[in-house]
């Protein structure tokens, strides 16, 4: 039967379904727009043959590109290995999708973004392929985690194996200790020697005994650093602590001319904190001092310590004349694993460690710096 709608009937139907599809194609485009917008994950959407066609929000605070910057680019060219991307673009076009763990990505500034991507293919109605759309997880953080996590364990391996150590060599130290005492008795019992020999003998006798009783003192010192303990709160006075610090570090001092210079107040500062952990502050930051003064290579090498009382806290001042630190570093030098030495003298560990401890006993640090003239950390701790 033929309709009997007029030709301005059907006309007007058929604009109201275009109406109407034109709508929903509006809402659709504004929806999927707010999805990319909102996003925290990269979304990517490329034409058939690789060239980008829409980008997230997220994507940009990823990557650090706009879309304006990326539009029209292949996005093979954002990855790390273009190849692999290849690689991953066939397995998509040959089953209709493809997963990939860690794929990285090269970022505006040049910094690697690791990323979990899931790639598919965009069919029309017709069941051919128009374009494909990814979607990455940025996993950056999260390997930056567990490579973290692995070199502290590798470190704690370290330390025991060195209390290990320390613990054999005590062994023949006291062997080599009961020998040098017994040596000085026979040499001083001994018949038929000049008073010269004599006075060689024992003088030699003795000197092994006290540089016997040195590396006793010092295997004892990196036991008791070494080994953990929780929080133990005591009193004590500041100034013995950083004396015994120093005392500590200087077979660090040897060979290099670089004056300890202690600014004390001249009666007993007494504190109630936890004396070991304020020991480690203060190893790794005279440590610091002591690299940075070795590294600039001057002749006057100072490092200057300095306590006083600041109101309800003890302010301890730890200054050198070093190499200083860059304006760029400075705040980065308590982020995690983050270290201006060059690889193998630095783990980034011991500054961040300094500030957690600090602030788990109620107290701050600062630093102030200019490079190539020196530094300064101020320790504050509550009294």
């Amino acid at each position: 039967m033929e309709s009997t709608d007029s030709p301005q009937d059907q006309l007007k139907r058929v604009s109201q379904e275009l109406l109407s599809n034109k709508i929903q194609l509006h809402q659709t485009t504004v929806f999927l727009q707010s999805i990319l917008q909102n996003s925290n994950d990269l979304i990517f959407a490329t034409d058939v043959d690789g060239v980008l066609v829409s980008f997230s929000k997220g994507g940009e605070k990823a990557l650090g590109y706009t879309r304006e910057e990326l539009a029209g680019s292949f996005i093979r060219d954002l990855a790390d290995d273009p190849l692999e991307f290849d690689k991953l673009t066939k397995a998509s076009r040959e089953k209709g999708s493809a997963v990939r763990l860690e794929l990285p990505f090269r970022g505006k500034d040049g910094q690697t973004i690791h990323c979990d991507i899931s790639l598919t293919d965009l069919t029309n109605t017709e069941g051919k392929t128009v374009g494909r759309v990814a979607i990455c997880r940025d996993i950056t953080h999260r390997k930056k985690l567990q490579e973290d996590l692995i070199q502290i364990d590798r470190l704690a391996e370290i330390g025991r194996i060195a209390s290990g150590v320390a613990h054999e060599i005590n062994n023949p130290l006291a062997i080599i200790s009961e020998i040098s005492g017994w040596a000085g008795a026979v040499v001083s019992d001994a018949k038929g020697l000049s008073e010269e020999d004599r006075e060689e003998l024992e003088t030699a006798a003795r000197r092994i005994g006290e540089q016997t009783d040195r590396c006793k003192a010092i295997t004892l010192q990196l036991l008791s650093f070494a080994r953990g303990s929780g929080p133990a709160i005591a009193s004590f006075d500041i100034h013995s602590l950083i004396k015994k610090t120093v005392s500590f570090l200087e077979p660090h001092l040897k060979f290099k001319s670089i004056d300890i210079v202690l600014n004390f107040e001249d009666e007993a500062l007494p504190i109630k904190s936890d004396p070991k952990m304020l020991e480690q502050v203060f190893v790794n930051l005279v440590s610091n001092a002591i690299y940075a003064v070795k590294e600039k290579g001057t002749d006057k090498g100072r490092i200057e310590l300095k306590i006083s009382r600041a109101g309800p806290n003890m302010e301890i001042m730890i200054s050198d004349n070093g190499t200083g630190i860059p304006e760029g570093d400075q705040k980065k030098i308590f982020d995690l694993f983050y270290t201006t030495k060059p690889l193998g003298k630095g783990t980034g560990l011991g500054v961040p460690i300094c500030r957690n401890i600090i602030k788990k006993l109620g107290g701050d640090i600062s630093v102030e710096s200019q490079e190539g003239t020196g530094t300064t950390f101020t320790v504050r701790i509550p009294v």
